[in-house]
């Protein structure tokens, strides 16, 4: 106590001395400049007013001026440290949005033993399992090919008008007419297309080298229940050379459905991509198969690990972020001190911690926080990861690990007020925080404004001490002038004394 009582006596001290010091150097200067004005007057010299004038001026704006623009740059630094602040709490975003979907969990690899005979895709909602799988049968549309004609705008009819009709699968499509002139394949193929029926048409040139290389092609759409025929009405016309489909033309294709055999179960469908036949996995037949092949999906998990790798490392950078910002006794450039005791960083850091403390608001039946999954905070505030438990959840509960963090969503809209699990409700208050309207634009905003009324703070003041300096000197060009008179009379008083004394002493 004593210690402390004689260093606090030696500190005010000190500190009076200084003071002492201070004042008696800026009297001896002020009796310095006041002793060369007495002296310049006395020996009727002019004095330099203008200097005078400006260091009188400047004594009185200086430390305005100091401390306006001392806030200009402690609201540069906010702005500074809430750009960084911004940018680490944007890093988490990004983090928190690679696991808020449903299908971020999409990480069942599947083992085709003939990916020539088809792929396989898995979605979020595949199981891991073994499937013996043979294909039977491609699904095929219908294609028909004519008979040749001797080029596009060769009459079919005679330029007589002439009529289509199409029964697509066991329903027949209302009649295609062609009006007289218009019965050349082209024409054909073009009201085909236009009528919109579920067939399509193209005119080609075979280019053999034949006298009738064009031929009119239609197909159907894929399965048998895209088979089709067309029939043609000539009406009053000649049908010659008509539109023929001979079923003998090596291009022609029957319609046919896709037939696939799982688990020694056949299923049949009108498309080659199944999507109905095993959960959560697209199959996509190329070819038929000879035998059996086999898939099986496995769990592959070292993609979720990275993300939540990512999550925690985000986390860190933005904690020693805030921390950085908020230290007074940081030294990293451009960012550190920038906010101390700012209440708006302290409620930052709470709420990401909350973020990464709490339990989900979709927890599921073993798994409902971040802590089960082996992800906490050490004493030292630092997140981190314990492999062993995330492994363990992973393997054991990775349907509520899929549930804790995206509330098996998929694209919910940050507007929503359904619940999100960890991942979905960050994101929803981090949009929050670093939107157009949140609190770190509005801070950034304050300050910026701050700063542009100090801007004009700052052209006022100069302002003022411009016509603080005019007056000065006026004023002292008014003392200049009447000093200069004094000594114009000093000077004459002086020779008529001289004379004066010259003519009694004759001298």
């Amino acid at each position: 106590m004593a210690t402390t009582a004689v260093s606090s006596t030696s500190s005010a001290t000190s500190t009076v001395a200084a003071n002492n010091t201070a004042a008696a150097t800026t009297a001896a200067a002020n009796k310095a400049a006041a002793q060369k004005i007495i002296t310049s007057l006395s020996a009727g010299s002019g004095v330099d007013t203008a200097s005078l004038a400006q260091n009188l001026v400047d004594a009185e704006r200086v430390p305005q001026e100091n401390g306006i623009n001392a806030k200009i740059t402690k609201n540069d630094a906010r702005v500074s440290g809430f750009a960084a602040v911004s940018f680490v709490l944007g890093e988490v975003k990004t983090a928190f949005a690679a696991l808020k979907d449903q299908t971020s969990f999409n990480a069942l690899t599947a083992d085709n033993t003939n990916p020539g005979a088809f792929s396989v895709t898995t979605s979020a909602t595949a199981k891991t399992g073994s499937y013996d799988i043979d294909v039977v049968r491609l699904a095929k549309a219908q294609r028909s090919v004519s008979d040749g004609v001797a080029y596009a705008t060769a009459p079919l009819n005679g330029g007589k008008p002439m009529t289509l009709s199409l029964m697509v699968g066991s329903a027949a499509a209302p009649a295609i007419n062609l009006a007289a002139g218009k019965d050349t394949p082209q024409d054909v193929v073009d009201a085909i297309n236009a009528a919109g029926y579920g067939v399509t048409a193209k005119l080609i040139d075979t280019g053999d080298g034949s006298a009738k290389p064009f031929q009119v092609v239609l197909s159907g759409a894929e399965g048998s229940a895209g088979a089709f025929t067309l029939t043609t009405g000539y009406g009053s016309g000649t049908g010659v050379p008509g539109l023929n489909f001979t079923g003998t033309n090596v291009g022609n294709q029957a319609a046919s459905d896709a037939q696939v055999k799982i688990d020694g179960i056949t299923y049949t469908r009108n498309t080659n991509v199944l999507k109905d036949v095993v959960p959560g996995v697209t199959i996509n037949l190329k070819a038929p198969t000879t035998s059996s092949a086999q898939v099986n999906l496995t769990r592959e998990n070292t993609s979720i690990k990275d993300k939540l790798t990512t999550l925690v490392a985000s986390y860190n950078d933005a904690m020693t972020m805030l921390n950085v910002v908020t230290d007074p006794k940081s030294t990293m450039d451009t960012y550190g001190a920038t906010l101390v005791g700012d209440s708006t960083v302290r409620m930052i850091k709470q709420q990401l911690r909350g973020m990464f403390s709490g339990a989900s608001s979709t927890p599921g039946t073993g798994v409902g926080s971040l802590w089960q999954m082996g992800i906490s905070v050490d004493q030292a505030g630092t997140l981190s990861v314990d492999s062993t438990k995330l492994d363990a959840a992973l393997n054991n509960n990775f349907d509520d690990v899929v549930k804790t963090f995206s509330g098996n969503q998929n694209n919910l809209s940050v507007y929503s007020t359904a619940p999100a699990g960890v991942a979905g409700d960050a994101v929803k208050k981090l949009t929050d925080l670093l939107g157009p309207s949140g609190v770190i634009a509005r801070q950034s905003q304050n300050a910026t404004t701050q700063n542009s009324k100090y801007q004009a703070d700052l052209t006022k003041l100069q302002t003022r001490m411009d016509g603080l300096l005019k007056r000065y000197q006026k004023q002292f060009a008014a003392m200049d002038s009447l000093v200069g008179s004094v000594n114009s009379q000093k000077s004459s008083l002086k020779s008529s004394f001289d004379g004066m004394m010259a003519a009694y002493t004759n001298k």
